[in-house]
């Protein structure tokens, strides 16, 4: 017998063990993304419906001013106090002298959430689809009446340029793209918060300057300011169009983005669905180790180790 020491073949032997045991251990599930073709067609073509639906939709509001809004609660507050027995009528009365003021009328408008669904549509859809759903709508709004589709509440043909809200209708597409572009990332309450105000922003301010911006135009190139017949009215419909509807834009868009996270997956869903294969099968059982102290041998390779140093 030859006293021949194994100490570094049995060092390689357990590295070669514990290398074979380490791989066993791990196993990658590969994650494989599609992108679906008809999915997004189908996304931009509801978006274009809940356009047309907003579009025609009209929720009668009272005027956002501080003595309007006074009026109005007191009127709800008179309402409010004829559900109240009689006998504890005089208490209340008492204990809120509102009541006792006479009630004054509440003027009101009409409302219609295009804003807010523009930028529910950016939020849900992304940077891209939400844009082409608000292009799609426009586009329908004026060459729709040629086949008899009416997109715009108010009419629509392509003579709709010259009326003063179409730049609040081509200020959709802004507002849409930016909402998707400030959240398409992270969903965090600032991001919601400034996707909202930004797009409120773009609107508003699109929408003024092109309502300014076409009486500058008639005038210099008419040479008349009755050429437009809203003209003289330009000032009290940008006050209707932008400072009267901008508190509810602000309100519907916070509650549309706020419950719009499941809608936001369901079209993630359906643009690029996750393909988890099947999973491997499981690996051969490790070989028994005894232990791995210098000197001790696996009891899987002692037989070939004695039978090299025999």
């Amino acid at each position: 017998m030859h006293n021949i020491s194994c100490a570094p073949r049995e060092e390689e032997l357990l590295r070669l063990v514990s290398r074979q045991t380490d791989v066993s251990r791990v196993q990658r599930v590969p994650r494989i993304r599609r992108k679906s073709v008809v999915g997004p067609i189908v996304l931009a073509l509801l978006g274009t419906q809940l356009l047309f639906l907003a579009s025609f939709t009209s929720v009668d509001v009272p005027i956002a001013t501080k003595r309007n809004f006074t009026n109005f609660l007191q009127r709800q507050m008179r309402y409010a106090s004829n559900i109240i027995p009689r006998q504890y009528y005089g208490r209340v009365e008492a204990a809120v002298p509102a009541l006792k003021e006479p009630v004054r009328e509440v003027r009101r408008s009409s409302y219609t959430p295009l804003v807010a669904v523009a930028i529910f549509l950016g939020y849900v859809l992304g940077p891209i689809l939400g844009p082409i759903s608000c292009l799609v709508f426009i586009v329908l709004g004026l060459l729709g009446p040629c086949v008899g589709v009416h997109a715009f509440a108010s009419g629509g043909g392509l003579n709709y340029y010259i009326e003063p809200g179409f730049g609040y209708l081509l200020s959709l597409i802004g507002a849409s793209w930016i909402a998707g572009a400030v959240t398409i990332h992270k969903r965090t309450t600032a991001s919601q918060l400034f996707a909202v105000f930004s797009g409120l922003t773009v609107t508003h301010l699109t929408g003024l300057v092109y309502l300014l911006g076409s009486c500058l135009v008639s005038y210099l190139i008419d040479g008349s300011r009755a050429s437009l017949a809203w003209q003289p009215w330009v000032f009290e419909l940008a006050r209707n169009m932008t400072w009267y509807p901008l508190p509810y834009d602000i309100v519907f868009s916070l509650v549309l983005i706020g419950i719009g996270f499941p809608f936001r997956w369901l079209a993630l869903s359906l643009i690029a669905p996750d393909i988890t294969p099947k999973p491997s099968p499981k690996p051969a059982p490790k070989p028994a180790v005894q232990s791995r102290q210098r000197g001790s041998v696996p009891v899987a390779f002692q037989t070939e180790i004695v039978e090299e140093f025999v």
